[in-house]
């Protein structure tokens, strides 16, 4: 992909300050410039790194006056470099077409221009949308759902009844469907629940690598529109995930947990079960949240066990200080011991 930049400033809806006619064939962040490429920088500092560098021009929301490097301003520097990543690196969509290594059950319904790679294999009674692609080594069970423009990386594992919407991203490894964790503790040994309820991924989800949603005993898990969740994360029986929610790695969040939209749960998030959280709420990295809580709406928590953003902060502070109040007890106790002494004495030199 090669653009002047008079056509990417036309393609983000820019303007442009220096040669238009500057060809430009990559693009690079500010970490890692290549020479001749466009640069996305934002702010001062690194506006002034770039200036220096050997960028051919640079994305920006600021314009600076007598700019040795041609600019390219937008309202909005993210949104258009993002939409220039998907026009200078598409994504390959491999061709359509169902692969002769692949096993597919009776009664399955395949969309039109879906790919099915190697080994993959598609139980009894399932539905797969058009223009999906299923890649190598997936397992689709039986009665399950996949809608229009879907991508299952390889290994995937989707269990019965599953249903997955449309434009949803599942990558390597990661399992949707496997039964909840659920024992009851019954004539001295863990009797297991059955799990006969479904998970329900909503559209335009991104699932990443080695991450595991399990279904319910009875309803559903579900993961609410536009949810991005990232690699090895454990999402528990009956979770209900509103829309637009982020779960960084390494998060869990444990049974029958609902949430508003937009929830942002930082890496290492333990969420414990039935707990109750509000819209736009953030969940600081390594935060714990006890059973049953409710977590206010735009809220910030921090800490183990999770305290709003103010009194977790002040209770770490004041936590800091206890060195320093353990010297100043024990110089305390050493005077008051001091000074009985001194009573004593002259209490005995009276007598």
């Amino acid at each position: 992909m090669q653009l002047t930049l008079s056509e990417i400033a036309k393609l983000v809806d820019g303007k442009l300050i220096g040669n238009p006619d500057i060809s430009i064939s990559a693009l690079s962040s500010i970490d890692g410039i290549v020479p001749g490429s466009l640069v996305l920088a934002e702010g001062s500092a690194n506006l002034e790194q770039v200036k220096n560098s050997e960028a051919a021009a640079v994305l920006s929301t600021q314009e600076v006056e007598n700019f040795i490097k041609p600019l390219i301003i937008v309202s909005h520097a993210f949104k258009a470099f993002i939409q220039l990543l998907n026009t200078f690196y598409p994504t390959s969509k491999p061709k359509a077409g169902i692969h002769p290594n692949a096993c597919i059950g009776t009664n399955v319904t395949l969309g039109k221009n879906i790919h099915i790679g190697p080994f993959v294999s598609i139980g009894d009674n399932s539905i797969i949308g058009d223009e999906t692609v299923i890649h190598a080594h997936v397992a689709i069970g039986e009665h399950v759902t996949i809608g229009k423009d879907t991508t299952l990386h390889s290994h995937v594992s989707v269990y019965n009844k599953s249903h997955i919407g449309n434009q949803v991203i599942i990558h390597a490894n990661s399992v949707i469907g496997s039964d909840g964790f659920g024992y009851k503790f019954i004539d001295g040994k863990h009797v297991k629940v059955p799990h006969n309820g479904s998970v329900i991924i909503e559209d335009q989800v991104e699932i990443g690598a080695n991450t595991v949603i399990d279904r319910a005993p009875f309803h559903v898990t579900r993961i609410g529109y536009g949810t991005k969740i990232d690699n090895l994360v454990q999402i528990a029986h009956g979770v209900e995930l509103g829309k637009h929610n982020v779960l960084c790695a390494f998060t869990g969040v444990a049974g029958s947990t609902r949430t508003g939209d937009r929830v942002f749960f930082a890496a290492n998030v333990g969420v414990s079960d039935h707990v109750l959280i509000d819209d736009d709420v953030i969940l600081g990295a390594r935060t714990g949240v006890p059973p049953k809580k409710h977590l206010l709406q735009g809220q910030i928590y921090l800490g183990n066990p999770s305290r709003p953003k103010d009194k977790a902060l002040e209770q770490e502070l004041s936590s800091t200080r206890i060195p320093i109040m353990r010297k100043n007890l024990r110089q305390l106790s050493e005077t008051v011991k001091e000074l009985r002494q001194r009573i004593n004495a002259l209490e005995n030199c009276e007598e």
